[in-house]
């Protein structure tokens, strides 16, 4: 039997068999067999080359969709035979083989529980604040926990039992609500469940009990430091609920109380910030961090399922989806921004993940390709942050769900309109994916293809061919900007999302792919590790609210030092998790601020252009929202605090010792129409600090704070989408014209696509753009398809 792994092969992680790389390319069909089309998709991907097939295992067993043949009813999974599994998962095995007889095989499966336990475990079903009980198990439940392992265990046994079992690279779960929970993805946030109740209780009694072994009045001291830390005396362990959507909305909506005896004078009290107190939001917190714990044990019962079964195969899962805080997923896929809910990730325990990216049973993690604007002049990014899981040793898979002129699910979701597109989108998908070392496959989620089409099936051959010959390309990383998500922020917010969707995803989206520098995408705590790459030197921090001084001095040692940039968002520092002061966001920034607990729309304007930052822009910069959050730090302007003078530093003359001078940027306008400074600017010793009282902020910007760092900018227009590490670049276009893309050193240039060599010792690229348009380049001395070339079919 064959053994597979995960390891770091010429600069990113790769599948291997037997120590050796396996083929990259790869195609899920997920869709029933009984569509007429299935085997003849499954046969044009076998024909152009493909040898990587993921497979599903089906439910519909009792014509329910989520029972499978391997876990019946509650404590039931029948050793299955091989002839009553075939509808369910056999058949497709089965028509890949006759296809492609060498190929290799991913087997995919869902983690719910089936019809006959939902019926017998009501009280473990999740159940939303309004009474609806979804198909869906609670976290919580014992039960589930239990038997979803037995589950795994059974699925896993069969499928290696098979003749086709050798084939198996490894397993991949998906849970329903990848990541998240199913209540969450349906707008609401916490789960009411029995089974919640009970564990909610059980992890506030270990919480509180500060000292277990006491038996002394140990209720009654933990009873009260339960009241303390949430602010309520009529409330004890036995007695304490799990948060009410309906009463969490209304104590944070804009009341009136009277506040005379006489009740002639009314007071309006104040909606709750967006940064609350932490005691505000108390109980809600430890909602979320007994989630949390959850989580990481829903991850770990999955994955040492699977490790138990087949210790030599891969186990993987689709989570990890920090790339999408502030996720307007109701929105999106309903369209009722209305009634969208509130933040997903807290409340489903998606947050502060990154110790589970180090589980040694988690080889893989596959997320979808972000729905959020798939179309031309977008960038190509995984819903999972894939930066980190890379950083962490794992591989990432993206699913390649495009939709095309194939299928376009009635113009839905940016579909790829016509073949050029097609081909401008497909080869951006994978110059994306190359230069950030994951993966990315083509799949199709049921029924019709999104590839049927001969000429797009032309484009994923030729893909192929690079793909393949890619995994041998010596990859390093490159300077890029990289955006430090911190996912532990969320449980410090009022549960929405308008800001994080500001910071994180329209920053993603208009701002960073747009800039003309690459971008990474890395989880707060990926700076403490040793192997964090020391090239970047632009740091944008859109989130980090709570700063502790363990966090200030893992910062100190990261990245205030060697010239660095460190852009800071308009809540940096806001709480130390015990109160919300400027006390620690003056010292995280080295800008004097000031707390105003207000809220407030932003807008920035850039209006001064004697700065090297600012100096090579061609017009004013307006940027911001109308989004109103709060509290405000406010940089303070004391006289002589802020410098206008024309005499300002060059980036040489950064770090010298002596006083840290101070610069105002832009301007903004505060609440009774103050003016003050919106985006300040401070020569620390060794680094740069920038402050920004608004999000997103625009490419030109990102562009400029890029280059006053050291970091090579390839491109100066706004309209090119540049993807890139040492040895790929990746140019996604959609404005006509001749653009001009600089290297950052001499290098030979081969254009793999049409299987030539550009030339040797170039600096920089002339590319005439016909849009929509990707080109993409190998940059190395050698061939990028080594001795031979394969002929295309």
């Amino acid at each position: 039997m064959p053994a597979f792994s995960v390891a770091p092969y010429r600069g990113k992680p790769v599948a291997m068999r037997d120590g050796k790389p396996i083929p990259a390319f790869c195609y899920n069909y997920c869709g029933a067999m009984e569509w007429k089309g299935a085997r003849e998709i499954i046969a044009k991907f076998a024909a152009n080359g493909c040898q990587v097939f993921m497979v599903p295992v089906r439910g519909g067993v009792e014509n329910d969709y989520w029972t499978t043949p391997f876990w019946t009813d509650d404590g039931v999974f029948p050793d299955v035979t091989a002839e009553e599994a075939e509808h369910y998962v056999g058949e497709m095995v089965h028509e890949v083989l006759k296809a492609a007889p060498d190929a290799l095989l991913w087997v995919r499966f869902g983690s719910s529980p089936p019809k006959r336990w939902r019926e017998k475990h009501p009280g473990d079903l999740l159940l939303n604040s309004f009474g609806k009980a979804y198909d869906e198990a609670s976290l919580a439940s014992e039960s589930y926990n239990e038997q979803l392992g037995r589950f795994i265990e059974n699925t896993v046994r069969f499928c290696e039992r098979q003749p086709w079992g050798e084939r198996v690279i490894g397993y991949l779960v998906y849970p329903l609500g990848e990541g998240t929970t199913q209540l969450t993805c349906d707008g609401y946030l916490f789960d009411r469940s029995p089974a919640m109740q009970k564990g909610f209780r059980g992890y506030l009694a270990r919480k509180y009990r500060t000292d277990p072994t006491d038996r002394t009045d140990r209720t009654d001291r933990a009873d009260r430091a339960l009241q303390a830390a949430w602010g309520r005396s009529d409330i004890t362990l036995a007695t304490a609920q799990v948060p009410d959507d309906r009463d969490f909305h209304e104590r944070g909506k804009t009341r009136h109380a009277e506040v005379s005896t006489d009740g002639k004078r009314i007071e309006r009290i104040p909606r709750r910030l967006h940064w609350p107190e932490p005691h505000e939001t108390a109980a809600e917190r430890d909602y979320c961090l007994y989630m949390r714990e959850l989580t990481g044990r829903n991850f770990r019962t999955i994955l040492a399922a699977v490790k138990r079964a087949a210790p030599n195969k891969l186990a993987g899962i689709d989570a990890f989806k920090q790339t999408l805080l502030g996720w307007p997923l109701v929105a999106r896929w309903v369209g009722d921004y209305q009634t969208h809910g509130g933040a997903m990730h807290p409340v489903s325990g998606a947050f502060a993940m990154a110790d589970l990216l180090d589980l040694p049973e988690l080889d893989v993690v596959v997320t979808p390709h972000d729905y959020l604007h798939r179309g031309m002049g977008f960038g190509y990014e995984g819903e999972g942050i894939g930066d980190s899981v890379v950083a962490h040793g794992k591989l990432f898979f993206v699913e390649e769900d495009q939709r095309t002129l194939s299928l376009s699910e009635e113009g839905r979701w940016n579909y790829l309109k016509d073949m050029k597109e097609a081909k401008a989108g497909l080869w951006r998908n994978l110059g994306s994916s190359l230069s950030r070392g994951y993966n990315t496959y083509p799949m199709d989620v049921c029924g019709p293809s999104f590839f049927m089409d001969d000429g797009i099936q032309e484009v994923l051959a030729a893909r192929r061919l690079v793909h393949e010959a890619a995994v041998g390309w010596p990859r390093r990383e490159v300077p890029c900007i990289v955006m430090v998500v911190d996912d532990a922020s969320v449980i410090h917010e009022d549960f929405t999302i308008g800001y994080q969707y500001l910071a994180v995803i329209h920053q993603r989206l208009y701002g960073l792919s747009r800039c003309g520098v690459p971008f990474r995408l890395h989880l707060f705590d990926d700076l403490a590790r040793d192997d964090f790459p020391s090239c970047h030197k632009v740091f944008l921090f859109p989130n980090l609210f709570c700063v502790t001084p363990e966090r200030l001095e893992l910062l100190r040692r990261k990245v205030f030092r060697n010239g660095n940039v460190a852009i800071f968002g308009p809540a940096s520092g806001i709480t130390d998790g015990r109160r919300l002061s400027a006390e620690t966001a003056t010292e995280l920034t080295g800008i004097p601020l000031e707390l105003v607990r207000k809220e407030s729309p932003r807008f920035v304007t850039i209006d001064r252009f004697d700065h090297p930052v600012t100096e090579r822009l061609a017009s004013r910069i307006d940027y911001g929202d109308s989004l109103p959050y709060g509290p405000l730090l406010v940089p303070r302007e004391e006289k002589g605090t802020f410098s206008f003078s024309a005499q300002q530093p060059t980036a040489p003359q950064r770090g010298r010792k002596g006083e840290c001078p101070l610069f105002r940027l832009g301007g903004i306008q505060w609440p009774t129409a103050r003016d003050g400074a919106g985006l300040a600017l401070r020569e620390m010793r060794g680094w740069t600090s920038v402050f920004t009282c608004a999000v997103p902020l625009p490419a030109q910007l990102l562009r400029e704070l890029a280059r006053y760092s050291g970091t090579h900018v390839y491109s100066e227009s706004d309209d090119d989408l540049i993807f890139a590490d040492s040895c790929t670049l990746a140019v996604h276009s959609v404005r006509p014209g001749r653009r001009t893309i600089r290297l950052p050193r001499a290098s030979t240039v081969w254009d793999p696509i049409a299987q030539r060599k550009v030339g040797d010792d170039l600096t920089k690229l002339t590319i005439a753009v016909d849009p929509p348009q990707t080109r993409v380049y190998y940059i190395g001395r050698g061939n990028p398809f080594g001795q031979r070339q394969e002929r295309r079919r």
